[in-house]
């Protein structure tokens, strides 16, 4: 039986990120996705030869993962479109210019 005072051994990696070394595991599938276009591009369009796409896809790679750091989903997502039509921007609501008149007055006149 336990005391409370005894120390109970858990798993060191409990609660990080799963990766291979330094490279975190979501960053894998990106650089898969870098070399393969950068291949195509350079070796299959351009016919530049093996040596230069593995330097063009290591500086892209190194950039990716310097713009991303170890979460690239938050670099990701501040390009998606965020829900809904009325957005808020420092407490004002965003009304487009592209609608009509008569909703854009509604809408001012509901935020009243």
């Amino acid at each position: 039986m336990l005391s409370e005072k005894e120390t109970i051994k858990v798993n060191k990696i409990l609660g990080k990120q799963a990766g291979l070394g330094p490279i975190p595991a979501n960053q894998i599938l990106p650089w898969f996705a870098i070399i393969t276009i950068s291949y195509f591009i350079f070796d299959g369009l351009l016919g530049w030869g093996i040596p230069k796409v593995f330097v063009i896809s290591f500086w892209l790679i190194i950039s990716w993962w310097f713009v991303t750091g170890k979460d690239p989903d938050k670099y990701v997502n501040r390009f998606r479109k965020p829900k809904g039509k009325n957005w808020m921007s420092g407490g004002a609501v965003y009304i487009s210019p592209l609608i009509s008149r008569q909703i854009r007055n509604k809408f001012k006149n509901e935020r009243r």
